[in-house]
């Protein structure tokens, strides 16, 4: 019976949903990659944007990738030669990992008037698994702002957006995302592709070549 009680116990936690954490750490976030930015120069769009390797961007209407000024009111300016991510007056910035998923993302945050800001981490189906709202006080800052993310106890996340009144986002950072099943596939059979094209090269060079088969 002791055995049995284990054994539901046991499968009852692993049905259970992994545990979210805010953290206003980057280094909370092991094993980090980061995007910057730096690479775009003012282009407004809504994408779809591939803005690193494996990450696609999407925003709401007049999102820009590569601002380089952003006034935050009450909360200073951003700019000053450093390339970010913004909304309009109103938006969302959302970043999804196409490749595998994910187990913590976050990024460097501000806003207008330190008006709040909504993190969103989206699972595999797109469904929203976990929400938190934050808010930044940088009475008059020149890129002030603060980094807030979110991590799991396993890698369950599709994507995070952040959305918010005059948002400014630079530095998402993110634990490098585990291939998919698929992806391992592909790598795979591309491989394999490689070899078989190496050796079908070899036997032509050979066949054409009696004296180097010798």
């Amino acid at each position: 019976m002791k055995l049995k009680a284990l054994f539901i116990a046991c499968t009852m936690s692993l049905a259970l949903p992994a545990h979210a954490a805010l953290t206003s750490s980057a280094t909370d976030i092991l094993d980090p990659q980061s995007i910057d930015f730096e690479n775009f120069d003012g282009l407004i769009t809504s994408g779809p944007e591939i803005v690193a390797p494996g990450v696609s961007f999407t925003g709401t209407p007049n999102s820009i990738l590569g601002a380089y000024i952003a006034d935050l009111g009450s909360n200073g300016i951003w700019g000053a030669g450093n390339h970010f991510a913004g909304t309009d007056i109103i938006g969302t910035l959302n970043f999804t990992f196409v490749n595998g998923l994910t187990q913590a993302a976050g990024a460097f945050l501000n806003s207008y008037d330190g008006s709040p800001v909504v993190i969103s981490i989206l699972g595999d189906n797109h469904q929203i698994i976990e929400s938190h709202t934050v808010s930044m006080d940088t009475p008059d800052g020149l890129n002030s702002g603060s980094f807030f993310g979110i991590t799991r106890t396993s890698a369950d996340i599709r994507s995070i957006s952040f959305s918010g009144q005059g948002l400014v986002v630079d530095d998402v950072t993110f634990a490098t995302p585990i291939p998919e099943p698929e992806a391992y596939a592909m790598l795979l059979a591309g491989l394999g592709l490689v070899g078989w094209t190496a050796r079908r090269r070899k036997t032509a060079i050979s066949s054409n070549n009696p004296e180097s088969a010798g």
